[in-house]
């Protein structure tokens, strides 16, 4: 008998965006699980009828829960996201995002995940851009260790994609705002 709901996975979904983003699944029925090590996320965010697992991205348990629950959708929303530590500190921005990434596609790989969401950025992506509004096509040209990584985990799933028939979107948002945003963290 075939499911009706999707098990979906949103990683960061103890975050400002995330949180909202397990809300809306919710709403629709689907069954979510919530990935976040609460760095930067709050407990508070995550939603009461969404499973929580207090989990770094980057850790070897990623692989076990894929293999357990078997997702259908992974919303991956997880990231290292001030730019300033990603300048003092690019090893820590890049093992997060990139490293973090991998580890989660490769997961979903293994098991046959069918849809991968990527957040990206439309603020950093592009450093600073000659047009705008600036459509897609434009050049991109990162200007911060954060920026580098987001586009870098763009590339690997445009590889993921071609090589091993991962299905995925990079989103890219750009000054996002409202409730549940941290007011002294960054904008957008």
């Amino acid at each position: 008998m075939k499911r009706l709901t999707r098990r979906v996975l949103v990683t960061g979904g103890a975050g400002f965006i995330g949180s909202h983003i397990a809300d809306a699944y919710l709403a629709m029925g689907e069954d979510v699980w919530i990935v976040d090590d609460l760095s930067s996320g709050k407990r508070e965010n995550v939603p009461s009828k969404a499973e929580f697992l207090e989990l770094d991205i980057r850790d070897d348990d990623v692989r076990s829960l894929f293999r357990e629950v078997r997702f259908d959708l992974v919303n991956h929303h997880a990231a290292q996201i001030d730019v300033r530590t990603s300048v003092l500190d690019p090893m820590k921005d890049a093992s997060i995002n990139v490293y973090g990434l991998l580890n989660l596609t490769e997961a979903a790989i293994e098991v046959g995940v069918r849809q991968f969401i990527y957040v990206s950025s439309g603020g950093v992506v592009y450093g600073e851009p000659k047009e705008l509004p600036t459509p897609e096509t434009a050049p991109k040209s990162p200007l911060s260790p954060y920026g580098v990584t987001k586009l870098t985990g763009e590339h690997y799933l445009h590889y993921y994609q071609a090589i091993r028939g991962l299905e995925y979107v990079a989103l890219r948002y750009a000054n996002v705002f409202g409730p549940r945003q941290d007011p002294h963290g960054e904008a957008g």
